[in-house]
């Protein structure tokens, strides 16, 4: 039985799970936030909500990209500088928050079904000679760990904030 609906499954459950359970989803994390709570700045060398939804979105919408053999333009995703962190929009502009929000939901369910239907022949193929992932099994795993860690990262400035018991 090939892998990748488990590998999709955790990308998405991980990601938008509504269950109680022993994690908090990136759905409930970024429940909530006015914009100007998503783009405050807790304290020095952190960054605002915003700042790590618009991250996340774009590092998933590489990983599609990679996956499919595609050219990235980091450019064309946000990332003018191409480090992958997009800029946060203005405090004021509650529009352009819930989408850049609903922008990173729809990324990662793009990535999800993209990875449900490869086999496990698809996922042990290179992808990217001498990169820190080689194949798409890898740059999978990659992702669902990096979804982790900023979700994480957005718990804690919420907790910074005093925002996080609003969220549960």
């Amino acid at each position: 039985m090939p892998e990748s609906p488990y590998l999709a499954e955790a990308l998405e459950q991980l990601f938008t799970s509504t269950t109680p359970g022993w994690f908090s989803p990136f759905v409930t994390a970024t429940a909530g936030l006015t914009a100007e709570q998503a783009a405050t700045v807790p304290a020095p060398h952190f960054n605002s909500v915003w700042a790590v939804v618009n991250h996340v979105r774009y590092w998933q919408e590489v990983a599609l990209l990679q996956l499919q053999h595609l050219p990235v333009e980091s450019a064309a995703l946000g990332s003018e500088d191409g480090s992958g962190w997009p800029p946060a929009g203005e405090p004021t502009d509650e529009a352009t928050w819930l989408e850049a929000r609903k922008r990173a939901l729809e990324a990662n369910a793009a990535l999800a079904r993209y990875v449900a239907n490869l086999t496990n022949a698809d996922l042990d193929e290179t992808i990217a000679e001498g990169e820190q992932w080689q194949t798409r099994r890898h740059l999978i795993y990659s992702m669902i760990a990096h979804n982790s860690y900023h979700t994480c990262e957005i718990t804690t400035i919420r907790h910074l904030q005093g925002w996080w018991f609003d969220a549960l």
